[in-house]
């Protein structure tokens, strides 16, 4: 083995490999067991790596395309990211490693002819390292949030930018034959790689801009339509509850008025009078259920309408007079949740109807789970409805906003929604 030399360089490679991977996917496994798959694909990245340095021939192509494949399968079993999203990040990665190491080799031979090969080797393997890492963190700092702003479940967009991100490989593979044929003089081949590697970029960027403003544009049309919606009602909840405290103000009235029928001895009068107040009093009465105003008055809201409409309505709840949320995307939130929940009983069949609604906070995370009876039809796409209207839309815009998540579950008639927002 005449080649030991490339083996540093091998290690340096793979250690590059495993920092882009972590950086770029959405992790799976915890550190521990993250580095236990790293230090096993460096030690096979190493090992057939130097074998195909130390046999040469068709040994190191062969080398070179099971360690590829290596490298796509490790970038697979690290992150939890749908299929389609990790051939297009790891076929992106590895263009523009590609495209990198060709292009240092070529600038290596055109600017340092009298290098020596092992110098040569180390010097490429270096830059292209620094190189990389140093657009990971150009991508941390700038892009990561418009590749995130794509879901998982948009699987066909994915797998329309992997296919492009393939046909941007395949062209730059191209030049590297034609060059290997000489073709192409050196600085035409790099001047070719740095043009493609740019325009597949800048598509990148255009498109990924383009997803993600009009996907902000139309969840703050659906958000702000329905706030406006949930605001009204809201409102007329809370004037109601002025109204309540206005009667217990007038209580010393009342008093008076019931003090007159006694001295006349009309008790019938005074039964009478009495029922109208307390009939008075308790349409007007907020629910109690928590220290959360807002919480407590969107929930009075659902309440009396699931009980006009023969639904049990059990709560249980247990959040602060505060939350780090604003009341715009609270009434969004929970509002569109018990509205879709009420709206799936009244289209149930069945007989036995309710809505449970649990909400607390813990380790700064608000949690709501809904659980309702739904329609036997009711189908899912992936963890949320197939049919998904205004409401589900304007509750995943908030769930987003706040890093969180929502997710969907039928199961023997029986719809639950669980959103979690990160405060």
């Amino acid at each position: 083995m005449s080649d030991v030399y490339q083996i540093p360089g091998l290690l340096i490679t793979a250690l590059c490999h495993v920092i882009v991977i972590y950086y770029l996917s959405e992790h799976k496994y915890p550190k521990k067991r993250f580095t236990l798959y790293s230090c096993m694909y460096a030690a096979g990245f190493v090992g057939i790596g130097g074998y195909g340095y130390a046999v040469r021939g068709a040994a190191l192509l062969f080398a070179y395309i099971v360690i590829v494949v290596c490298t796509f399968l490790f970038s697979c079993i690290v992150s939890q990211s749908c299929f389609a999203k990790k051939c297009f990040l790891f076929i992106t990665y590895f263009c523009l490693f590609s495209a990198l190491d060709n292009v240092l080799k070529i600038m290596m031979k055109l600017f340092c002819p009298k290098i020596s090969a092992p110098v040569g080797f180390y010097v490429a393997v270096v830059l292209r390292s620094m190189s990389l890492l140093l657009l990971l963190a150009l991508y941390k700092k700038s892009a990561e949030a418009i590749l995130r702003s794509l879901s998982d479940k948009s699987r066909r967009r994915w797998w329309n930018l992997a296919l492009a991100a393939l046909l941007f490989y395949l062209l730059q593979a191209s030049l590297s034959v034609l060059n290997v044929k000489e073709t192409m003089s050196d600085v035409q081949l790099m001047s070719a790689l740095f043009v493609i590697n740019l325009i597949m970029y800048a598509v990148y960027w255009l498109v990924f801009s383009n997803i993600s403003y009009m996907k902000k544009d139309t969840e703050a049309a659906l958000v702000r339509q329905n706030v406006e919606y949930l605001s009204a009602r809201l409102s007329a909840q809370q004037k109601a509850e002025e109204e309540h405290r206005r009667l217990r103000h007038d209580i010393r009235h009342h008093l008076e008025t019931i003090a007159e029928y006694a001295k006349t001895g009309d008790t019938p009068a005074i039964l009478a009078y009495i029922r109208e107040y307390r009939i008075k009093v308790l349409e007007t009465a907020v629910r109690r259920y928590s220290v959360n105003r807002t919480v407590d008055s969107i929930l009075s809201v659902y309440a009396g309408k699931a009980e006009e409409s023969g639904i049990a309505f059990l709560v249980k709840c247990n959040v602060p007079a505060e939350l780090a949320v604003r009341d715009i995307d609270l009434i969004a939130l929970l509002g569109n949740l018990l509205e879709n929940a009420l709206h799936g009983c009244q289209k149930s069949e069945k007989k036995k109807l309710y809505i449970e609604i649990y909400i607390r906070t813990q380790n700064s995370r608000l949690t709501i789970v809904c659980n309702n009876i739904c329609p036997a039809d009711l189908e899912l796409s992936g963890s949320l409805p197939k049919d998904k209207g205004i409401g589900v839309s304007s509750i995943l815009a908030v769930c987003q906003k706040y890093d969180g998540s929502l997710e969907y579950k039928v199961e023997h008639g029986v719809c639950s929604a669980c959103a979690v927002l990160n405060l």
